[in-house]
Formats: C-alpha cells, sequence, structure tokens
C-alpha cells in the first residue's frame, strides 16, 4: 500500500470520516498517557519506550506495525491516508501530514507548509507568540465559567482555556483554520472535548456582547506591504487596523469583571500618534479598565517589529506588547 499526501491541507474531508477523527482522539489518548510534550522547541515524553509515539506526533515516518498500534487499528491507518492526513511509502513507513503541539495542559495540531511551490494565503499558522498568548491566558484567565478565543488558528489556546472554563468558544475567519481547529479538538479527553466549541467567524461579528468572562487573541499585526496577503498575519495598511477592530469587538464580548487580552504591536509616529494609546483611551471613558504589558525581551517578535518601525513610513518605533482590557463591574 503507498499513498502520496496531497500538496495543500484539506482538513474537511478528515473532520467527515469517522474512522480519521477516532484515529485522531486516539492519538491523542495515547499522548496524554505518554506525558508529551511538544512546545516550540522542548520535547518531552516520560518514557523511552514511547520514542516511536513521539516521533509519529512529530510527522515522522516509523513502521506501518507501529502505527497501528498507537491510532487504534488498520482502518484508522487507511481512513487517514485517504483524508490527506497522512501517507505511507513502499517501504511500508507511515506519517502524518501534521504535527502535535502540546504542553500537558493543551494540544493542538498543526500542519506541515502545504507541499505547493508557494505558502498558500490561508495557511494555518502556529509560533513563539501562539505560546506566549498561551501563557498571558494563563496569567490573566483566572476566573468565570465562558471564554473565548478570537482568531484561533490551530486551537492552541482554546485547548488549554478547557482546562479552566465550561465553555470555550473558538473562531477565525480563515476555513482551514477553523477546521483544523475542530480536528484538533478531537485530541482531548472527553470533558474538556465536550466544552469546546469552534465556529467560523470574522472576529466578534454576531456573537452576544457581555457573555464572555475571558477573551484573547493573537492578532494579526504585520503590515499589509510586508504579509503579502496572509491571513494570518496581516493586520490591515500599517498592521494595527486589524488590532484595532479586534480589540474594540473583543471588549464588548465581557461580562463585568471580565478580561480581555490582545497581542499585537504598539506603534509610535514621529508626529507623536500612537494609535493603540490612543483607543486604550477611548475604552477607558466607556468604563473598562486598560493595561499595557511590554513582550520582553528576547522575544523573536522584537526583531520582526523592528523590521516593521523600519520599512513603513511615518513609523518612529514599534514592540511587541499583550493589552489587556477589563470591563468594570456595575
Amino acid at each position: 500500500m503507498s499513498a502520496q499526501l496531497d500538496a495543500r491541507w484539506l482538513p474537511e474531508r478528515s473532520l467527515n470520516s469517522p474512522d480519521a477523527r477516532g484515529a485522531i482522539a486516539e492519538l491523542g489518548r495515547n499522548l496524554t498517557q505518554a506525558g508529551f510534550i511538544n512546545r516550540f522547541g522542548r520535547l518531552q515524553i516520560d518514557d523511552e519506550s514511547d520514542s516511536a509515539l513521539a516521533e509519529l506526533a512529530l510527522g515522522k515516518y516509523i513502521d506501518v506495525a507501529l502505527a497501528v498500534d498507537l491510532l487504534g487499528g488498520p482502518q484508522s491507518l487507511v481512513a487517514l491516508v485517504e483524508t490527506g492526513l497522512a501517507t505511507i511509502t513502499e517501504e511500508r513507513r507511515f506519517s502524518l501530514s501534521f504535527e502535535v503541539l502540546s504542553d500537558g495542559k493543551a494540544m493542538a495540531i498543526l500542519p506541515f507548509l502545504d507541499l505547493s511551490p508557494e505558502v498558500p494565503l490561508d495557511s494555518v499558522y502556529a509560533g513563539s507568540d501562539t505560546w506566549l498568548l498561551r501563557d498571558q491566558a494563563w496569567k490573566y484567565a483566572l476566573h468565570g465559567k465562558r471564554a473565548i478565543d478570537l482568531g484561533t488558528g490551530t486551537g492552541l489556546v482554546a485547548s488549554f482555556l478547557t482546562s479552566r472554563y465550561e465553555i470555550v468558544i473558538a473562531t477565525d475567519i480563515n476555513q482551514r483554520a477553523a477546521q483544523t481547529a475542530q480536528l484538533s479538538r478531537e485530541l482531548l479527553p472527553d470533558p474538556a472535548k465536550s466544552r469546546m466549541h469552534v465556529v467560523e467567524n470574522d472576529v466578534a461579528s454576531g456573537i452576544r456582547r457581555g457573555s464572555f468572562d475571558f477573551a484573547c487573541v493573537n492578532a494579526p499585526w504585520v503590515p499589509a506591504h510586508r504579509a503579502i496577503g496572509r491571513i494570518y498575519s496581516e493586520g490591515g495598511q500599517t498592521g494595527f487596523e486589524l488590532p484595532r477592530r479586534f480589540i474594540l469587538e473583543g471588549a464588548e464580548l465581557l461580562a463585568p469583571d471580565g478580561i480581555f487580552i490582545a497581542l499585537c504591536a504598539e506603534l509610535s509616529f514621529t508626529n507623536g500618534f500612537n494609535p493603540l494609546r490612543e483607543l486604550l483611551g477611548t475604552l477607558e471613558q466607556r468604563g473598562f479598565a486598560t493595561f499595557i504589558d511590554p513582550t520582553p525581551a528576547p522575544h523573536p517578535f522584537h526583531t520582526a517589529a523592528t523590521a516593521t518601525a523600519e520599512t513603513l513610513s511615518g513609523i518612529e518605533t514599534a514592540r511587541h506588547v499583550t493589552v489587556i482590557v477589563q470591563r468594570k463591574a456595575t
């Protein structure tokens, strides 16, 4: 039996296959039991005897017989291959078309870059800032029952929030990202899986205001001339237009005492204009409390922010920050 990966990541077919979803669920159970961690360069597993499982979760080739045991049987492998989530070589080596991100509390699927000559504009993204948002959520997501992760991408942060909240909504305008987050949901144990709900949605459109105790977003903030149309990174002409919308709409989702956090860039122009601080001033006039938490060096996004300042006309400085907004109790 042999098969090749499709050139594009198309998770919808897998979502429509009970066998493929079951294989992902079995993978999640095994990874949880093995204490698997794959967090931006940190790899850990409790027992060396589970090394084949770790290699499988990293998207490396393993023997087909081992994959059968780890994924719930031969029918599971067939389903994954037929739906484009895996490949089998003529040498009977099996690999997944994604890796599993995990920190022990959260798990998510990160597809490998599409095999087409150019990276598609609707690619699914996770990077060091994804983990930064997860860490900031750990810091600020402290109370309540309902949470929402806007622009969820892989669903990693939403997955983490299921450990603290009874209801977690994950949204993304990118259809492939929303479908990937739905697949990531299959990795979770049943109690957490039942708490996470994924919808394809534009920022907070149509979502009931005043109904969440915690909301968060890793807002795309790269200027259009640098993002080249990629959905996961483009923040508008200056890079702040889309974060501005996320912050405004995200704040309105908050229940009394609710907290919203957003990762974005703070831009300062040579004429003294600072759009982020102006926006936060507007929110404070509406009764919200606000705070800016600068991203500590040497985070990789300091370099990216500096590059933004160097290539965008009229910018004096740019820095990566977390914005915290709290709706005051009435």
